[in-house]
């Protein structure tokens, strides 16, 4: 267990008694506060790939919940080019068979996600401006693509390492999201950053939840190198409830590599000191 320095205690998470957990026991699953759950019916996902359990969760979880989801990283061509690939490999005896069949599934299930009528898929970059044909803006989602006036909204977010350069885009709509997931990577390189981003989002939002990546490490402090956030909006949660202080939670999180020890930390309880 890593105990962190006190300068991490403004990332203290308020203890809240309905939190729960969205997508597969492993990397890909988040927590959300099921409370405002039962508020939100709409879901924007920045960053997919081919693991969307937590999307699927989303939307059995209510009839009524439908989503949009952004990710340039994933489309057809991504799966047929994968496909061929797999091809060439076993030719080349480098794959098998088994390996062929995994691909082809994928690439089903994928089809049929993405058909869902309560799914709007974008291979599209999240960026602060649009560059080429496969970028979009927060502004252009917010305003355009998103009804103006769709409100009680879940956003997760967890787009390697461009969480950081969009915060400030988001924040001008946190009057519409409930609630936020996010996954901060490389924090041992960005602490900086890392810390103003934290800073600027709790001017809005109360931290509820903290959860370490363990495909990666602890920083030279004992901060995770990548950390899972999840937030809720001010509006639903007051500063005077109780903190939580060590991580990860019993049966409620899991190790993102199922193979590996998940990573413990804690803050200082400074009320005990």
């Amino acid at each position: 267990m890593k105990v962190l320095p006190s300068e991490y205690n403004f990332l203290i998470p308020l203890k809240t008694p309905s939190l729960n957990r969205l997508g597969i026991k492993k990397d890909g699953g988040y927590i959300v506060d099921e409370d405002l759950l039962k508020l939100s019916n709409f879901l924007i996902s920045f960053g997919m790939a081919d693991e969307y359990s937590f999307e699927e969760d989303f939307l059995r979880y209510s009839k009524n919940n439908s989503l949009i989801i952004f990710d340039f990283s994933i489309s057809h061509g991504h799966y047929i080019k994968d496909f061929f690939k797999n091809i060439r490999r076993i030719l080349k005896l480098q794959r098998n068979l088994k390996d062929l069949i995994v691909c082809i599934r994928n690439y089903f299930n994928f089809i049929k996600f993405t058909n869902n009528k309560k799914v709007k898929f974008y291979s599209r970059k999240i960026n602060n401006q649009v560059n080429s044909s496969k970028d979009i803006t927060i502004k252009e989602i917010f305003e355009n693509i998103i009804q103006k006036d769709k409100k009680n909204i879940t956003l997760k977010i967890d787009i390697e390492g461009s969480e950081y350069d969009i915060v400030d885009k988001i924040l001008l709509y946190e009057n519409r999201i409930d609630q936020l997931v996010m996954e901060y990577h490389d924090t041992h390189k960005r602490k900086k950053e890392f810390f103003e981003n934290m800073k600027k989002i709790k001017n809005f939002f109360y931290i509820s939840h903290l959860h370490a990546n363990n495909y990666q490490s602890y920083n030279s402090d004992g901060f995770p190198i990548n950390i899972e956030i999840s937030f809720c909006n001010k509006r639903y949660l007051k500063d005077s409830c109780k903190q939580s202080f060590k991580y990860p939670v019993d049966r409620l999180d899991y190790p993102n590599n199922p193979n590996l020890k998940d990573l413990e930390f804690s803050f200082r309880n400074t009320n005990n000191e």
